[in-house]
Protein backbone atom coordinates (compact mmCIF):
# COMPACT_ATOMS: atom_id res chain seq x y z
CA UNK A 1 0.00 0.00 0.00
CA UNK A 2 2.83 2.35 0.90
CA UNK A 3 4.54 1.58 -2.42
CA UNK A 4 1.30 2.35 -4.26
CA UNK A 5 0.92 5.71 -2.50
CA UNK A 6 4.56 6.54 -3.21
CA UNK A 7 4.10 5.70 -6.90
CA UNK A 8 0.97 7.86 -7.09
CA UNK A 9 2.78 10.76 -5.42
CA UNK A 10 5.74 10.52 -7.81
CA UNK A 11 3.35 10.36 -10.80
CA UNK A 12 1.46 13.45 -9.57
CA UNK A 13 4.73 15.34 -9.11
CA UNK A 14 5.71 14.40 -12.66
CA UNK A 15 2.47 15.83 -14.07
CA UNK A 16 2.88 19.07 -12.08
CA UNK A 17 6.46 19.45 -13.23
CA UNK A 18 5.41 19.05 -16.86
CA UNK A 19 2.91 21.90 -16.61
CA UNK A 20 4.18 25.43 -17.22
CA UNK A 21 4.02 27.59 -14.11
CA UNK A 22 2.12 30.89 -14.43
CA UNK A 23 4.14 34.11 -14.44
CA UNK A 24 3.44 36.64 -11.71
CA UNK A 25 4.03 40.19 -12.92
CA UNK A 26 3.12 43.74 -12.09
CA UNK A 27 3.98 47.41 -11.99
CA UNK A 28 3.92 50.05 -9.27
CA UNK A 29 3.99 53.65 -10.49
CA UNK A 30 3.60 56.59 -8.15
CA UNK A 31 4.43 60.29 -8.45
CA UNK A 32 4.16 63.55 -6.55
CA UNK A 33 2.57 66.14 -8.85
CA UNK A 34 1.90 69.84 -8.50
CA UNK A 35 -1.17 70.53 -10.64
CA UNK A 36 -1.95 74.19 -11.22
CA UNK A 37 -5.52 74.97 -12.32
CA UNK A 38 -6.49 71.30 -12.07
CA UNK A 39 -10.20 72.10 -12.49
CA UNK A 40 -9.78 74.92 -15.06
CA UNK A 41 -11.25 77.31 -12.52
CA UNK A 42 -8.01 78.62 -11.04
CA UNK A 43 -7.58 76.08 -8.23
CA UNK A 44 -4.30 74.26 -7.54
CA UNK A 45 -3.64 70.90 -5.91
CA UNK A 46 -0.68 68.78 -4.85
CA UNK A 47 -1.30 65.09 -5.60
CA UNK A 48 0.37 61.83 -4.73
CA UNK A 49 -0.93 59.67 -7.54
CA UNK A 50 -0.84 56.03 -8.56
CA UNK A 51 -0.62 55.64 -12.34
CA UNK A 52 -2.23 52.40 -13.55
CA UNK A 53 -0.34 50.28 -11.03
CA UNK A 54 -1.21 46.61 -11.44
CA UNK A 55 -0.56 43.00 -10.58
CA UNK A 56 -1.38 39.95 -12.66
CA UNK A 57 -0.72 36.38 -13.66
CA UNK A 58 -0.27 35.06 -17.18
CA UNK A 59 0.89 31.90 -18.83
CA UNK A 60 0.89 29.45 -21.68
CA UNK A 61 0.27 25.71 -21.41
CA UNK A 62 1.06 23.36 -24.28
CA UNK A 63 -1.88 21.11 -25.20
CA UNK A 64 -0.49 19.50 -28.36
CA UNK A 65 2.61 20.03 -30.49
CA UNK A 66 0.97 22.97 -32.26
CA UNK A 67 -1.73 24.14 -29.82
CA UNK A 68 -1.44 25.89 -26.44
CA UNK A 69 -3.81 27.37 -23.90
CA UNK A 70 -3.02 31.01 -23.01
CA UNK A 71 -4.39 33.10 -20.17
CA UNK A 72 -4.02 36.37 -18.31
CA UNK A 73 -5.74 37.95 -15.32
CA UNK A 74 -4.79 41.46 -14.20
CA UNK A 75 -5.98 43.71 -11.38
CA UNK A 76 -5.40 47.37 -10.55
CA UNK A 77 -3.45 48.25 -7.40
CA UNK A 78 -3.83 51.60 -5.67
CA UNK A 79 -0.24 52.47 -4.76
CA UNK A 80 -1.32 55.71 -3.08
CA UNK A 81 -4.45 54.24 -1.50
CA UNK A 82 -6.83 56.47 -3.44
CA UNK A 83 -7.60 57.99 -6.81
CA UNK A 84 -8.10 56.35 -10.19
CA UNK A 85 -6.46 53.01 -9.35
CA UNK A 86 -9.20 51.24 -7.40
CA UNK A 87 -7.76 48.21 -5.62
CA UNK A 88 -8.54 44.92 -7.38
CA UNK A 89 -10.62 46.50 -10.13
CA UNK A 90 -10.43 44.58 -13.40
CA UNK A 91 -7.88 45.27 -16.08
CA UNK A 92 -6.88 42.99 -18.98
CA UNK A 93 -7.93 39.36 -18.64
CA UNK A 94 -8.63 36.56 -21.11
CA UNK A 95 -8.53 32.85 -21.82
CA UNK A 96 -7.60 31.59 -25.25
CA UNK A 97 -5.99 29.15 -27.67
CA UNK A 98 -2.73 29.73 -29.52
CA UNK A 99 -1.86 27.94 -32.76
CA UNK A 100 1.90 27.89 -33.35
CA UNK A 101 3.01 30.30 -36.11
CA UNK A 102 -0.64 31.03 -37.00
CA UNK A 103 -2.38 33.09 -34.32
CA UNK A 104 -4.23 33.37 -31.03
CA UNK A 105 -7.95 33.33 -30.25
CA UNK A 106 -8.84 35.14 -27.00
CA UNK A 107 -12.05 35.75 -25.05
CA UNK A 108 -12.47 38.14 -22.12
CA UNK A 109 -11.82 41.83 -21.40
CA UNK A 110 -8.77 43.59 -22.78
CA UNK A 111 -7.52 46.67 -24.63
CA UNK A 112 -9.13 47.36 -27.99
CA UNK A 113 -6.91 46.92 -31.04
CA UNK A 114 -7.64 50.56 -31.86
CA UNK A 115 -6.00 51.50 -28.56
CA UNK A 116 -2.97 49.22 -28.89
CA UNK A 117 -2.27 50.55 -32.41
CA UNK A 118 -0.71 53.49 -30.55
CA UNK A 119 2.42 52.13 -28.92
CA UNK A 120 4.84 53.63 -26.42
CA UNK A 121 6.38 55.82 -29.13
CA UNK A 122 3.07 57.70 -29.55
CA UNK A 123 1.78 57.77 -25.94
CA UNK A 124 4.95 58.68 -24.07
CA UNK A 125 3.09 59.67 -20.89
CA UNK A 126 0.97 56.51 -21.00
CA UNK A 127 -0.94 55.74 -17.77
CA UNK A 128 -0.25 59.13 -16.13
CA UNK A 129 -3.44 60.18 -14.35
CA UNK A 130 -3.31 63.72 -15.75
CA UNK A 131 -1.33 63.31 -18.99
CA UNK A 132 -2.46 60.04 -20.54
CA UNK A 133 -3.41 60.43 -24.20
CA UNK A 134 -6.99 59.48 -23.33
CA UNK A 135 -7.36 62.82 -21.53
CA UNK A 136 -7.17 64.54 -24.92
CA UNK A 137 -8.45 62.26 -27.66
CA UNK A 138 -10.98 59.50 -28.32
CA UNK A 139 -10.31 55.77 -28.51
CA UNK A 140 -8.44 54.61 -25.39
CA UNK A 141 -10.88 51.87 -24.34
CA UNK A 142 -10.56 48.46 -22.70
CA UNK A 143 -13.54 46.42 -23.92
CA UNK A 144 -15.61 43.87 -22.03
CA UNK A 145 -17.28 40.76 -23.44
CA UNK A 146 -14.98 40.43 -26.45
CA UNK A 147 -13.67 37.64 -28.65
CA UNK A 148 -10.54 38.48 -30.60
CA UNK A 149 -8.09 36.88 -33.00
CA UNK A 150 -4.48 37.98 -33.52
CA UNK A 151 -2.27 36.54 -36.27
CA UNK A 152 1.28 35.55 -35.45
CA UNK A 153 3.77 38.15 -36.77
CA UNK A 154 5.77 35.33 -38.38
CA UNK A 155 2.79 34.27 -40.49
CA UNK A 156 2.82 37.35 -42.74
CA UNK A 157 6.44 38.47 -42.52
CA UNK A 158 6.07 41.06 -39.77
CA UNK A 159 2.53 42.09 -40.68
CA UNK A 160 -0.07 41.37 -37.99
CA UNK A 161 -3.85 41.43 -38.37
CA UNK A 162 -6.09 41.70 -35.30
CA UNK A 163 -9.87 41.72 -35.04
CA UNK A 164 -12.12 41.87 -31.98
CA UNK A 165 -15.90 41.40 -31.76
CA UNK A 166 -17.77 42.76 -28.74
CA UNK A 167 -21.10 41.44 -27.57
CA UNK A 168 -23.24 44.35 -26.40
CA UNK A 169 -25.30 42.22 -23.98
CA UNK A 170 -28.01 44.90 -23.80
CA UNK A 171 -25.60 47.65 -22.73
CA UNK A 172 -26.63 50.28 -25.29
CA UNK A 173 -25.99 53.80 -24.05
CA UNK A 174 -28.47 56.65 -24.06
CA UNK A 175 -26.66 58.08 -27.07
CA UNK A 176 -27.69 55.47 -29.63
CA UNK A 177 -30.88 54.38 -31.37
CA UNK A 178 -29.50 50.88 -32.06
CA UNK A 179 -29.94 47.72 -29.98
CA UNK A 180 -26.83 46.03 -28.58
CA UNK A 181 -27.91 42.43 -28.07
CA UNK A 182 -26.09 40.40 -30.74
CA UNK A 183 -22.70 38.98 -31.66
CA UNK A 184 -20.27 41.67 -32.78
CA UNK A 185 -22.30 44.74 -31.84
CA UNK A 186 -18.93 46.52 -31.90
CA UNK A 187 -15.78 45.73 -33.86
CA UNK A 188 -12.19 46.83 -33.24
CA UNK A 189 -9.50 45.89 -35.73
CA UNK A 190 -5.93 46.75 -36.70
CA UNK A 191 -3.26 45.96 -39.25
CA UNK A 192 0.33 46.58 -38.19
CA UNK A 193 3.88 46.16 -39.44
CA UNK A 194 6.92 46.04 -37.16
CA UNK A 195 10.50 45.70 -38.43
CA UNK A 196 13.06 46.15 -35.67
CA UNK A 197 15.98 45.88 -38.09
CA UNK A 198 14.65 48.87 -40.03
CA UNK A 199 13.45 50.60 -36.86
CA UNK A 200 10.05 51.07 -38.46
CA UNK A 201 6.60 50.43 -36.98
CA UNK A 202 3.32 51.26 -38.75
CA UNK A 203 -0.34 50.58 -37.92
CA UNK A 204 -3.83 51.39 -39.12
CA UNK A 205 -6.83 50.65 -36.89
CA UNK A 206 -10.59 51.09 -36.94
CA UNK A 207 -13.50 50.96 -34.51
CA UNK A 208 -17.11 50.35 -35.55
CA UNK A 209 -19.81 50.95 -32.96
CA UNK A 210 -17.36 50.96 -30.05
CA UNK A 211 -18.36 52.92 -26.96
CA UNK A 212 -15.82 55.66 -26.26
CA UNK A 213 -15.30 59.11 -24.73
CA UNK A 214 -15.04 62.67 -26.07
CA UNK A 215 -13.06 64.80 -23.62
CA UNK A 216 -14.08 68.15 -25.11
CA UNK A 217 -17.74 67.63 -24.21
CA UNK A 218 -17.28 65.18 -21.28
CA UNK A 219 -19.26 62.57 -23.24
CA UNK A 220 -18.66 59.00 -22.07
CA UNK A 221 -19.43 55.59 -23.60
CA UNK A 222 -20.76 57.00 -26.86
CA UNK A 223 -21.10 54.46 -29.70
CA UNK A 224 -18.60 55.67 -32.29
CA UNK A 225 -16.80 54.84 -35.53
CA UNK A 226 -13.15 55.81 -35.79
CA UNK A 227 -9.97 55.31 -37.78
CA UNK A 228 -6.39 55.68 -36.46
CA UNK A 229 -3.03 55.72 -38.27
CA UNK A 230 0.24 55.52 -36.33
CA UNK A 231 3.93 55.24 -37.07
CA UNK A 232 7.33 55.40 -35.40
CA UNK A 233 10.94 55.34 -36.57
CA UNK A 234 14.05 54.45 -34.60
CA UNK A 235 16.97 56.29 -36.19
CA UNK A 236 19.51 53.66 -35.14
CA UNK A 237 19.28 52.08 -38.60
CA UNK A 238 20.07 55.51 -40.09
CA UNK A 239 23.18 55.96 -37.98
CA UNK A 240 21.64 58.04 -35.18
CA UNK A 241 21.08 55.62 -32.28
CA UNK A 242 18.92 56.75 -29.40
CA UNK A 243 16.45 58.93 -31.33
CA UNK A 244 12.87 57.75 -31.92
CA UNK A 245 10.08 59.78 -33.50
CA UNK A 246 6.40 58.88 -33.33
CA UNK A 247 3.21 60.19 -34.93
CA UNK A 248 -0.54 59.56 -34.83
CA UNK A 249 -3.57 60.80 -36.74
CA UNK A 250 -7.18 59.81 -36.17
CA UNK A 251 -10.80 60.74 -36.78
CA UNK A 252 -13.87 59.70 -34.78
CA UNK A 253 -17.60 60.34 -35.13
CA UNK A 254 -20.88 59.11 -33.66
CA UNK A 255 -22.17 55.81 -35.04
CA UNK A 256 -25.85 56.72 -34.60
CA UNK A 257 -27.78 59.91 -34.04
CA UNK A 258 -28.42 60.56 -30.33
CA UNK A 259 -31.67 62.10 -29.22
CA UNK A 260 -32.03 65.86 -29.04
CA UNK A 261 -32.79 65.67 -25.30
CA UNK A 262 -29.54 63.83 -24.56
CA UNK A 263 -27.51 66.25 -26.64
CA UNK A 264 -29.17 69.21 -24.94
CA UNK A 265 -28.22 67.74 -21.57
CA UNK A 266 -24.64 67.57 -22.83
CA UNK A 267 -24.88 71.28 -23.73
CA UNK A 268 -25.09 70.50 -27.43
CA UNK A 269 -27.81 71.31 -29.91
CA UNK A 270 -29.72 68.58 -31.70
CA UNK A 271 -27.67 69.33 -34.81
CA UNK A 272 -24.67 67.95 -32.96
CA UNK A 273 -25.49 64.51 -34.32
CA UNK A 274 -22.68 65.56 -36.66
CA UNK A 275 -20.21 65.47 -33.75
CA UNK A 276 -16.73 64.68 -35.05
CA UNK A 277 -13.24 64.68 -33.56
CA UNK A 278 -9.94 64.93 -35.44
CA UNK A 279 -6.70 64.47 -33.53
CA UNK A 280 -2.99 64.16 -34.09
CA UNK A 281 0.15 63.60 -32.03
CA UNK A 282 3.86 64.11 -32.64
CA UNK A 283 6.42 62.71 -30.18
CA UNK A 284 10.17 62.37 -29.81
CA UNK A 285 12.45 60.50 -27.43
CA UNK A 286 16.24 60.48 -27.19
CA UNK A 287 18.25 58.03 -25.09
CA UNK A 288 21.76 59.25 -24.40
CA UNK A 289 24.30 56.59 -25.33
CA UNK A 290 25.93 54.70 -22.46
CA UNK A 291 23.89 56.59 -19.86
CA UNK A 292 20.66 55.88 -17.97
CA UNK A 293 19.07 59.13 -19.21
CA UNK A 294 16.24 59.54 -21.73
CA UNK A 295 14.49 62.80 -22.64
CA UNK A 296 11.15 62.93 -24.43
CA UNK A 297 8.63 65.44 -25.73
CA UNK A 298 5.08 65.39 -27.10
CA UNK A 299 2.45 67.53 -28.71
CA UNK A 300 -1.14 66.24 -28.93
CA UNK A 301 -4.13 68.13 -30.26
CA UNK A 302 -7.79 67.20 -30.71
CA UNK A 303 -10.45 69.36 -32.37
CA UNK A 304 -14.10 68.48 -31.83
CA UNK A 305 -16.64 69.97 -34.25
CA UNK A 306 -20.41 69.83 -34.61
CA UNK A 307 -23.01 71.63 -36.66
CA UNK A 308 -24.46 74.58 -34.80
CA UNK A 309 -21.91 74.78 -31.99
CA UNK A 310 -18.47 76.36 -31.65
CA UNK A 311 -15.47 74.10 -32.25
CA UNK A 312 -13.53 72.94 -29.20
CA UNK A 313 -9.79 72.23 -29.18
CA UNK A 314 -7.55 70.57 -26.59
CA UNK A 315 -3.77 71.01 -26.93
CA UNK A 316 -1.31 69.16 -24.72
CA UNK A 317 2.43 69.86 -24.55
CA UNK A 318 4.79 67.73 -22.52
CA UNK A 319 8.45 67.24 -21.60
CA UNK A 320 9.81 64.28 -19.69
CA UNK A 321 13.11 62.98 -18.32
CA UNK A 322 13.68 59.33 -17.37
CA UNK A 323 16.54 57.87 -15.33
CA UNK A 324 16.67 54.09 -15.74
CA UNK A 325 18.39 52.23 -12.91
CA UNK A 326 17.85 49.00 -14.86
CA UNK A 327 15.13 47.38 -16.99
CA UNK A 328 12.79 47.20 -14.01
CA UNK A 329 13.18 50.55 -12.22
CA UNK A 330 13.16 54.16 -13.31
CA UNK A 331 12.78 57.62 -11.83
CA UNK A 332 11.14 60.29 -13.94
CA UNK A 333 10.14 63.90 -14.09
CA UNK A 334 7.38 65.53 -16.15
CA UNK A 335 6.49 69.10 -17.06
CA UNK A 336 3.36 69.47 -19.17
CA UNK A 337 0.41 71.71 -19.88
CA UNK A 338 -3.05 71.19 -21.33
CA UNK A 339 -4.99 74.02 -22.95
CA UNK A 340 -8.75 74.09 -23.58
CA UNK A 341 -9.83 76.94 -25.81
CA UNK A 342 -13.43 77.06 -24.56
CA UNK A 343 -12.60 77.53 -20.85
CA UNK A 344 -13.18 81.27 -20.74
CA UNK A 345 -15.12 83.64 -18.57
CA UNK A 346 -15.10 84.84 -14.98
CA UNK A 347 -13.26 82.48 -12.63
CA UNK A 348 -11.98 80.22 -15.40
CA UNK A 349 -8.50 79.55 -16.74
CA UNK A 350 -7.87 77.69 -19.99
CA UNK A 351 -4.48 76.11 -19.08
CA UNK A 352 -3.65 73.32 -16.64
CA UNK A 353 0.03 72.79 -15.77
CA UNK A 354 1.56 69.66 -14.25
CA UNK A 355 5.01 69.31 -12.69
CA UNK A 356 5.81 65.94 -11.19
CA UNK A 357 8.49 63.54 -9.94
CA UNK A 358 7.84 59.82 -9.80
CA UNK A 359 9.13 56.28 -9.75
CA UNK A 360 8.08 53.13 -11.60
CA UNK A 361 9.06 49.57 -10.77
CA UNK A 362 8.18 46.56 -12.94
CA UNK A 363 8.38 43.00 -11.72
Amino acid sequence: MKKLLLAATVAAMGVSAAQAAPTLYGKLNVSLDQVDNHDFQGNDVTELSSHSSRIGVKGEEKLTDNLSAVYQAEWAVSTDGAGSDTDWSTRNRFLGLKWADIGTLKAGQYDSYFKTAAGSAQDIFNDHTRLDMGKVLHGEERLKNVIGFETDKKLLGGVQFNIMAQQGENTASEYTTEDRDSFGDAISTSLSYDNKDLGLALAIAANMGVQGDYAAYSLKDVESDAVRVTGSYNFKAAGLPGLTLGALWQQAELSDSPSAAVLAAAKLKSAAASLEEQAMAVTAAYKFANTPWTVKAEYITAETTATGVKDRTIDQYGLGVDYHFNKQARMYGVLASQERDWETGVGKDDTMTVFGLGMEYNF
